[in-house]
């Protein structure tokens, strides 16, 4: 192999490599390797192998030692194998000659000691972080759109009454039903204090998160903000957090409404029941917001009966003796009350998904999250005060079930009943709510090619982003199915993800607000430079409590901390997923498959439409067929024996054009000309009379780019095809704007080029044809 082939296959294979590495790393440092660490020794010494040889080659190019020792020290420093040399003391010691040597036998010892410690992992993992700086180059800084693609679909339908009532939905979640009485065991009557000083600082909270969907009211919320915050990278990390943090609340919500109406005996029903009930709101949530706005607003209307219900009666049978002494604990119990009683505002994220469907986003949003927040504070401090009125704080403290008990209570065991049924109607209405909302999240990152773009698909009929409600069924279904009879565990994982993507919102108030001092804000909160840090203290505060409070809380930070950082790799595989040269390498392979089997890569009725919608072709006419693969339009033109003046054959794959010139002789081809493309752009030609492309329009940079270079190589009333073909798995990184008609049509229209538009649907596949003639 030469030099140069070589050294292709090394760049080929170095960001992978390190992709894995970095997966590979990110397991051993936060769970261990166990057995397995001999197989990750050998991966580890292969990627130095790699980065050796990249060394050598970049040597070079740069064959002078005191430049080349500064161009590339980080990768000198990567490639040092640590490991080795560990093995190396470790096996000194074993030599008896050198077992008077106290310094290696020293080393050795500690080289023991680390192999199977956290502190070897440490170490591990500061050897191999050079070796990642290698990916800074894939960080991309990435277009910030005015309009996302959903925003021309999207109808905003959705008033200020029925915005609050879903807002008020997705917070309410099972907070405000069992922890008035975890308030109470922990500060008794005086959490009285807790509940409000927790309503004062989530009402801020909501202001903060009122100021930032005032400025960019789209469908992406949390994800939107950081974009505009922090820029594509971490904004990816923030929406993967938030992703993992939505269906971990959906599937705890789903267990702890299970657990509270099923005994535990008849726990084999949770499963079957949780994954019946994804699919029955993820269906409400495909049918769009008309129908999911009727079944969000009745859960709401059965939530704020329910607790209305609860707190009338409670003033009536008050008893002012239940709340003296008031204060019964240090006064230091009242603040650690907060953090028990804090899951209770948790939800402001799942709102303001609904952006782009809500009429004047801009000023309806941030009254639906101030309003909704001040509502369930409301609720939440007249629950607590009647609760405790009604029934001795002591029992109440004692209570598991707190508002079952003040149910019976107030209207006996029937009220017991209707109210254990009530409270499981609405979580199970909060449920719904993350069910309906959270799949816009991922719609919004997709919609920015930092996930599967197929993901960002819109239904024509109900509007509503299907691909992504069918992957969170999945999602969460495997997570229900994980976490059975853990509804514990789930609400620790989510309280550390739900703190950071607080903090990371809280903080893009103070950033945007020197980024972007001028930008419209139609409402701002009051200190909104100051406050915010504040608020993040607080938030520290309370993942301070959770450590100290929480049983095993540093094994559920890890795996919390795990959740997060997988998102690094994640960000990195998707960018590398739709790099041009990745892509094109995806296509030698298969080109490589196709040619030995001898498969057709294209079915004849297509290539025949082609043919027929550029026309006749005469003796005269000259044809640019670009990246049509093994050249497959030309064969069948050859095949045929239609008449032609010459083809241009262009393509990004070498394999192909070798496949092509191997499988035509000489002969035939020789009206044939080959171009091998570095990029997708029109390779430098005479006028033509017809162009044809096979995909090229779903992979290209810069659509309108290509678009006028097509036009400029065409001759007056030359033809032209584009096609572009996806299937379900396998999708072209810009077929969300292919798929927009009228956008494609305008964009070809405002070059002067008469355009038709053809869409073919077939069960997980796609076609579209873009054709028409320059005037």
């Amino acid at each position: 192999m030469s030099r140069s082939k070589l050294d292709n296959v090394i760049q080929y294979l170095i960001p992978p490599s390190l992709i894995l590495l970095l997966v590979v790393t990110i397991i051993e440092v936060f769970y261990g390797i166990g057995k397995l660490k001999l197989f990750i020794d050998i991966f580890d010494i292969y990627v130095i192998i790699i980065f050796a040889a990249d060394l050598y080659y970049r040597w070079q190019d740069t064959p002078h030692f005191i430049p080349y020792v500064k161009k590339h020290i980080l990768d000198i420093i990567a490639t040092i194998p640590f490991n080795l040399i560990f093995w190396g003391i470790e096996g000194l010691t074993l030599i008896k000659a050198l077992r008077g040597v106290r310094i290696i036998s020293r080393a050795g010892r500690f080289v023991r000691l680390a192999r199977y410690g956290r502190l070897l992992r440490l170490l591990r993992f500061g050897a191999r972080s050079p070796r990642f700086l290698r990916f800074r180059k894939y960080v991309k800084k990435g277009k910030i759109r005015k309009v996302q693609p959903h925003e021309k679909k999207m109808k905003g339908v959705l008033s200020f009454k029925v915005i609050l009532l879903i807002t008020i939905n997705s917070i309410m979640g099972t907070g405000i039903w069992f922890l008035t009485s975890a308030g109470a065991k922990h500060a008794g009557p005086a959490s009285l204090i807790s509940w409000g000083v927790l309503s004062l600082i989530s009402i801020y909270i909501a202001m903060c998160f009122g100021e930032l969907v005032s400025m960019f009211p789209k469908a992406g919320g949390v994800y939107e903000f950081a974009k505009q915050t922090y820029g594509r990278f971490w904004s990816f990390v923030i929406g993967w957090t938030t992703s993992i943090a939505g269906s971990v609340t959906i599937a705890m919500l789903l267990l702890g409404s299970l657990q509270y109406l099923i005994p535990i005996k008849y726990s084999f029903t949770y499963i079957p029941i949780a994954i019946f009930l994804i699919i029955i709101f993820s269906y409400v949530a495909f049918r769009g917001m008309q129908t999911s706005t009727i079944v969000l607003v009745t859960f709401a209307l059965i939530t704020l009966t329910a607790v209305t219900a609860i707190i009338i009666p409670g003033f009536i049978n008050l008893k002012s003796s239940n709340l003296t002494p008031f204060f019964v604990f240090p006064t230091m119990s009242i603040i650690l009350a907060i953090f028990f009683i804090a899951e209770t505002f948790f939800g402001w994220e799942s709102a303001i998904f609904l952006s782009a469907e809500t009429k004047n986003p801009s000023k309806i949003m941030p009254k639906a999250l101030i309003y909704g927040t001040l509502v369930i504070a409301l609720l939440s401090f007249l629950l607590a005060f009647t609760a405790m009125g009604t029934i001795p704080w002591q029992q109440y403290s004692e209570s598991v079930a707190p508002l079952r008990d003040l149910g019976e209570v107030h209207f006996g065991l029937t009220g017991r009943l209707i109210f254990t049924i009530l409270i499981f109607v609405s979580v199970i209405g909060a449920t719904a709510g993350w069910i309906v909302t959270a799949p816009r999240l991922l719609m919004s990152i997709a919609e920015d090619k930092l996930f599967f773009v197929q993901f960002a698909k819109i239904h024509p009929k109900h509007k509503s982003p299907y691909v992504s409600i069918l992957f969170q069924v999945l999602v969460v279904s495997t997570l229900v199915i994980m976490g059975a009879g853990s509804y514990e565990t789930l609400l620790h994982m989510l309280i550390p993800l739900i703190l950071v993507v607080y903090s990371a919102v809280l903080l893009s108030v103070v950033i945007l607000r020197f980024k972007m001092p001028d930008y419209p804000r139609p409402y701002k909160v009051v200190f909104g430079k100051v406050g915010p840090f504040a608020t993040i203290l607080f938030m520290i505060f309370l993942l301070i409590m959770f450590i100290k409070e929480t049983h095993g809380a540093l094994d559920i930070l890890r795996i919390s901390g795990s959740l997060i950082i997988f998102g690094i790799p994640a960000y990195f595989a998707i960018e590398l997923f739709y790099e041009q040269k990745y892509v094109k390498l995806r296509r030698s392979l298969t080109a490589k498959v196709t040619h030995h089997y001898h498969r057709i890569p294209l079915p004849k009725p297509t290539l025949n439409k082609i043919i027929s919608l550029t026309g006749h072709i005469r003796k005269n006419t000259t044809i640019l067929a670009d990246n049509f693969p093994l050249g497959a339009f030309t064969q069948m033109i050859l095949k045929k024996n239609i008449p032609f003046h010459h083809i241009y054959l262009a393509n990004i794959s070498k394999e192909e054009i070798d496949a092509f010139e191997e499988d035509v002789s000489k002969d035939k081809r020789k009206n044939v000309t080959t171009h091998l493309l570095r990029t997708l752009k029109i390779p430098k030609v005479k006028k033509i009379d017809v162009f044809i492309s096979f995909n090229s329009l779903g992979y290209v940079k810069d659509i309108p780019r290509f678009v006028h270079d097509v036009k400029t190589i065409l001759k007056k009333k030359g033809k032209f095809c584009f096609y572009v073909k996806s299937y379900f798995f396998k999708i072209a990184p810009n077929s969300i704007e292919i798929s927009d008609k009228n956008k494609i049509i305008n964009l070809f229209k405002k070059e002067n080029l008469e355009v038709n538009y053809i869409k073919k649907k077939k069960p997980f596949k796609e076609e579209i044809f873009i054709y028409g003639v320059k005037k």
